[in-house]
């Protein structure tokens, strides 16, 4: 009865979505905060000390201190996003795969990037992250991300915002 019990229990934390979905909401909104005031320290936080993060353009981070090194230099005063305010990230689906694992996706926009690494605050690329994130210290925290350009294409699996 006790392996019942544990796996109701356990299948009942799955099945939350009222939580998940809380889960996720305020983890986008901590980044969005930390992304908006530029402040590489609080997404670093936002991290595993393991975390791995592969940009829009494919460049692999993999651990919290070079993470937080580049995003330190993408928000830097110097840096392309420095003086940028980023619109809001859109959850768009978010689901417990283990009792401490959420995995969150979610629309956003950013600046294009020239390959000089400036930006234009006119042209914006539609994007979709994803972040794995686990419970680590009482907090969730991202383990993975993974951000991704939304390209313009009409097949017939492709989601609404893809089409043009």
């Amino acid at each position: 009865m006790i392996l019942a019990s544990a796996a109701t229990t356990a299948a009942a934390l799955h099945a939350d979505t009222g939580t998940t979905t809380a889960i996720a909401s305020q983890f986008l909104a901590a980044w969005e905060k930390a992304w908006n005031h530029h402040d590489a320290a609080a997404l670093g936080e936002l991290h595993t000390t393991n975390a791995v993060s592969v940009n829009r353009f494919g460049t692999l981070l993999v651990g919290r201190a070079p993470t937080e090194k580049a995003l330190g230099f993408l928000h830097s005063e110097q840096g392309p996003f420095g003086h940028s305010t980023f619109p809001p990230l859109k959850l768009l689906e978010a689901r417990s795969v283990a009792p401490e694992v959420v995995i969150v996706n979610a629309a956003w926009k950013n600046p294009v990037m020239h390959p000089d690494g400036k930006i234009s605050q006119e042209e914006w690329n539609d994007m979709i992250v994803t972040y794995v994130l686990v419970r680590d210290e009482q907090m969730w925290k991202a383990s993975e991300v993974d951000a991704h350009n939304v390209e313009k294409m009409e097949l017939p699996f492709s989601n609404p915002g893809q089409k043009s």
